[in-house]
């Protein structure tokens, strides 16, 4: 499988990759790039000020996800994350991670998260609101 990842990125936060993330390979856990990528959309949704529940007015829910693994993880390992997203219908967008090692200077795995904006009381999607447009948090 490949992800066209995007040339130009919004984000970046950094992990470090504690023992509890590692699996019986003692190497960063497949699982764990998700949580890594919740963890940095949620940093990068908090610099315009929003929350997966309050994006805008409106919450958000998770519709898919594709990973690629490129290189391992390790104990102790600072790990890079760059983010960029791409609207790909009125209620969904997509997010793009970009994972790279900055302790050994190789990348470990393109990522995409396909999210929605979701009303949970009526259980369906919704239009992202038009706070979130114009907010920049679409590039």
């Amino acid at each position: 499988m490949k992800i066209d990842m995007p040339k130009n990125w919004q984000f970046q936060t950094e992990m470090r990759v504690r023992v509890s993330d590692l699996n019986y390979g003692n190497h960063l856990g497949n699982e764990v790039f998700l949580i890594f990528a919740q963890e940095a959309r949620v940093r990068f949704f908090d610099s315009f000020g929003f929350t997966e529940l309050n994006f805008g007015g409106e919450s958000l829910i998770q519709g898919d996800a594709a990973i690629t693994y490129k290189g391992e993880g390790h104990l102790g390992d600072l790990v890079q994350i760059e983010i960029a997203t791409e609207i790909t219908g009125s209620s969904s967008f997509n997010v793009f991670y970009r994972f790279y090692n900055k302790t050994k200077e190789k990348e470990m795995a393109h990522l995409r998260t396909a999210i929605v904006s979701f009303d949970y009381e009526k259980g369906r999607p919704v239009a992202i609101s038009k706070a979130a447009l114009e907010s920049g948090v679409f590039q």
